[in-house]
């Protein structure tokens, strides 16, 4: 393994280890709040300006609670963590996931300060605040019933006046429609202008990476729309720039929902649904870059299989009532963490072995980098749903990264497919050089042109598939110039209609003509080659490969399904029989005696028409054809003994 793998996996697992401890300390960090009362001067409020009221709230399960109903010390009191679901308290206690509460604490050591801020992030659904017994915020309608409960669960912050040392806070919320409730994000309690700068910060953050996500979305887009030969050349784009805006468009609906404050009168309904819409179209899209990129990785079937069971997603979305298919959020997120970790671990696995996929080793490691990033962001998104994470700082970092990742791996491609063009375009001038040497010697021989026949349509077809390659099997694509080089050279290379070759390198010619075509029907041709390894004759040159061509292009290719081309070489008393063959569509009686007939001559059938003319003037007989419509066709040709002069 060379030093530059190893360098991979030590900064991999340097890398996982490094997350694992980042969620170990979210997740376990240290909080202020206490059997429901924090002191300031015990906090970091001072030195920060704002705290966040994280620790043990006072819950009660199935009660909306006023601050009158405080007035009275209560001794039988639940505690539950802040941020978190409230599916389970700190007493072991377990609740339902969806229902009603209220949370209490209280705050100590206020200072002299008069302004000060409560923000509140992400109460699920509803919610109620209100603090020293006036009401200060109100989100949606908090209700003991789904039939009365309006949901809200929006990014707010307020401001007031505080004239005491103490503060308590009361928030009543519930939750009838989403996966689980609870305060799954901080609660902020600072002054004024700290909180404000606060709050600047994180949407500044948020909407740096939204922004850069769609940049790269728009980028993408233009390029698509305007490039024509870019959008030939690398059919990954379109996919990309659509990902990129609805990875955006999700970025603004999570967290801080910074839609929300361009759309305020937007309901929640209509942000969740809008929300998860463009997450099942996201994955669809990401799905669809990996199996455009190199379909190894992600064959069509399982990316067909996989965006069907999104697109089911969607449609729940559209027809089913919020709550029914919220609950059904709990397998999805699930689900898609599941599908990028294991198009992850076998894109990472196929990095280490023999194999390049037709990737260079800086493409596959940013491929790596960009499906990992995606992972990452489900992840961070999923824990951040299911209320366990309190942020998603994470997953914005990650989508920015996916579209860096793929954008720069396009680019990289781009660049290597430029380079490659330049190389294969040398080579193919240094063909044409040769090609008009050489024609110019074809042009003194009627027979050697007939011989030499190229039509127009095969260069076409050979260098569109030559240049479908260079972007995915660049060295495939090398490859196939070189085949096409060998197959030009050989069609033009007559010196005197004399000439005589080895059967070896007839076939050799023959070879280079087959990969060109199986590299462009691929599956649908199938080539079988038999012949003893001690057979060596000398044949006229291009006697053999009008034939292949023939059972290729008229037989095999008129199906749908394709077929098989066989060459059979056999010893006989006569000299050498050689036998090509195809299962396509066959031939009629009528098409056949055209052919053997010397006289007959038409554009559709000058191949072996010119076959069946040197087959006669070399050897006083011509081809024999057996053929049965739609079951194929044979053409036996039968090569007398003759030996090789110098």
């Amino acid at each position: 393994m060379s030093w530059s793998k190893n360098l991979f996996i030590l900064v991999t697992v340097v890398l996982i280890i490094g997350l694992v401890a980042y969620y170990w300390n979210v997740l376990n960090e240290d909080t202020v709040v206490k059997r429901g009362e924090v002191n300031l001067s015990q906090s970091e409020f001072f030195e920060k300006g704002y705290i966040e009221l994280n620790g043990e709230w006072e819950f009660y399960w199935r009660e909306l609670l006023e601050p009158k109903d405080f007035e009275q010390q209560n001794e039988d009191i639940d505690y539950t963590l802040v941020p978190g679901n409230w599916s389970r308290d700190l007493h072991g206690n377990q609740y339902e996931n969806k229902g009603f509460a209220t949370y209490r604490m209280v705050i100590n050591d206020i200072p002299d300060d008069i302004y000060f801020g409560f923000k509140k992030s992400n109460i699920r659904n509803a919610s109620k605040v209100y603090i020293n017994g006036e009401v200060v915020l109100e989100d949606g309608h908090v209700s003991k019933s789904l039939e009365g409960s309006i949901p809200g669960n929006n990014s707010d912050i307020t401001y007031f006046e505080l004239h005491d040392e103490t503060a308590e806070i009361i928030i009543q919320a519930s939750n009838h429609e989403y996966i689980v409730g609870g305060i799954s994000r901080p609660l902020l309690f600072g002054l004024q202008q700290d909180l404000v700068r606060h709050q600047q910060q994180n949407i500044m953050f948020e909407f740096a990476m939204i922004l850069v996500v769609f940049m790269v979305g728009v980028f993408y887009i233009i390029l698509f729309f305007t490039s024509r030969y870019y959008r030939r050349m690398e059919p990954a784009t379109f996919v990309l720039a659509l990902s990129c805006l609805c990875f955006g468009a999700m970025g603004s609906m999570y967290s801080e929902r910074i839609i929300t404050v361009m759309f305020p009168d937007l309901t929640l309904n209509t942000t969740f649904r809008f929300g998860h819409i463009v997450s099942a179209l996201s994955v669809i899209f990401v799905l669809n870059v990996v199996n455009k990129i190199n379909d190894d990785f992600l064959s069509n079937r399982m990316k067909s299989i996989i965006s069907v069971m999104f697109g089911v997603f969607i449609i729940f979305v559209l027809t089913l009532p919020l709550e029914v298919y919220l609950s059904t959020l709990t397998f999805y997120m699930i689900f898609v963490v599941g599908v990028f970790l294991w198009i992850w671990i076998k894109v990472f696995l196929t990095f280490f072995k023999k194999q390049d996929k037709g990737m260079k080793q800086i493409e596959h490691v940013t491929l790596i980098v960009a499906i990992f990033s995606v992972f990452l962001f489900w992840f961070d998104v999923m824990l951040y749903s299911f209320g366990i994470k309190a942020d998603m700082k994470i997953a914005f970092l990650c989508m920015a990264i996916f579209s860096l990742a793929i954008a720069s791996l396009l680019i990289y491609r781009y660049t290597l497919y430029y380079k490659k063009s330049e190389e294969l375009s040398i080579e193919l001038l240094q063909t044409l050089e040769v090609l008009t040497e050489k024609s110019n010697q074809v042009k003194e021989n009627e027979l050697a042109f007939l011989q030499a026949q190229i039509k127009p349509h095969f260069l076409f077809n050979a260098l569109n598939v030559i240049s479908s390659m260079i972007l995915k099997r660049s060295d495939q694509a090398y490859e196939l110039v070189l085949s096409l080089s060998d197959y030009l050279r050989a069609k033009f290379d007559f010196y005197n209609k004399e000439k005589w070759i080895s059967i070896r390198d007839e076939l050799g010619f023959i070879y280079s003509y087959l990969d060109i075509e199986q590299a462009r029907f691929e599956e649908r041709l199938k080539v079988d080659v038999q012949l003893n390894d001690d057979i060596d004759f000398v044949v006229p040159p291009l006697l053999i490969q009008p034939l292949v061509e023939n059972a290729i292009r008229h037989g095999v290719n008129m199906k749908k399904e394709g077929g098989t081309v066989s060459i059979h070489i056999t010893k006989i008393t006569q000299g050498h029989l050689i036998k090509v063959s195809d299962d396509g569509v066959g031939m009629t009686r009528e098409k056949i005696r055209d052919i053997l007939d010397q006289a007959f001559s038409n554009k559709d059938g000058i191949g072996l028409q010119n076959i069946q003319n040197r087959m006669h003037r070399l050897f006083g007989k011509g081809l024999q054809i057996e053929s049965s419509l739609g079951e194929g066709t044979t053409i036996s040709v039968i090569i007398p003994d003759r030996r090789i002069s110098n």
